[in-house]
């Protein structure tokens, strides 16, 4: 799966909801850690797990350098699942048209827009009571449409109003 995109705090989010969902041991590796030494990649995609039937693997700041290292292992993952995760990767960008061409989990992350932020507010605290759009828009206001302060200050919120009572 192929996570892109200039919206890293929705990469971010995404980042912690596949590990909150798979629940399980992840390999961390950088995409410059995998080019210098291949062979140690390789060989732990092979390995059988002797503690479950599937590995995860997060690779990160992948580009198009990644590309001759995936398509000798795409035969070879099994049931095993690799996360890449990626800034912005052009139209032309031959990672991206790689993935598209094969039918390979392809995530844009593009930059949110104040709907999109709005609608997170909301969303997010909707069990609140005090909740008005002069609180939702001071909220935009302080993040603008940058939803890694955004998550912080929802988060902040949460933390401040434990009774559920914006005020």
């Amino acid at each position: 799966t192929l996570l892109y995109g200039e919206n890293i705090g929705l990469i971010n989010e995404l980042k912690n909801k596949i590990k909150n969902k798979i629940n399980k041991e992840i390999i961390k590796y950088d995409q410059i850690d995998i080019l210098k030494d291949y062979d140690n990649f390789y060989t732990e995609i092979n390995n059988i797990s002797l503690f479950g039937d599937q590995k995860f693997f997060f690779v990160q700041n992948v580009n198009d350098k990644i590309l001759p290292v995936l398509e000798n292992i795409l035969t070879k993952i099994g049931n095993n699942r690799v996360f890449l995760f990626s800034d912005i990767l052009e139209k032309k960008s031959k990672l991206r048209i790689f993935f598209e061409k094969n039918n390979l989990d392809t995530v844009p992350c593009y930059l949110d827009n104040e709907l999109t932020i709005k609608k997170k507010i909301f969303e997010s605290l909707k069990n609140y009571n005090g909740l008005n759009p002069h609180i939702v828009d001071t909220i935009l206001n302080v993040c603008g449409n940058d939803r890694s302060k955004l998550n912080n200050e929802l988060e902040k919120i949460k933390n401040y109003f434990l009774t559920k009572q914006i005020n």
